[in-house]
């Protein structure tokens, strides 16, 4: 059960890494865009394609390791050590899972409100 309560917190702080790579990523091109003369003028637009393709890319490539975690790791448990074990991951995630759902709604709602 402790291994399954962690899978929570260690997806989310997976996830939330992942966003802020993501956002970086976006910043450097919206950055690179504001550098172009021309568009800060108005004589251009501005590359709308091209952060729709950073946001893309980005949101694939960065979620195969959070993906990855929750997929195998319960395989992986139930191989190497014994099917019965993934009876004690599972709840465990769940558990933990429920706790952190509540708590990041809260808090989510504080920042909204803030």
């Amino acid at each position: 059960m402790f291994v399954g309560a962690m899978l929570p917190y260690a997806f989310s702080a997976l996830t939330m890494k992942s966003v802020g790579d993501a956002a970086s990523e976006m910043v450097e091109e919206v950055r690179r865009q504001f550098k172009d003369p021309r568009i800060k003028n108005g004589e251009i637009d501005p590359d709308y394609k091209k952060c729709i393709e950073v946001s893309t890319n980005a949101s694939i490539r960065e979620m195969i390791a959070p993906g990855c975690l929750v997929i195998f790791t319960p395989i992986f448990f139930g191989v190497v050590i014994h099917p019965k074990i993934v009876a004690g991951l599972l709840p465990g995630a769940l558990l933990s899972g429920i706790q952190l759902a509540i708590s990041m709604a809260n808090t989510g709602g504080a920042w909204d409100n803030a």
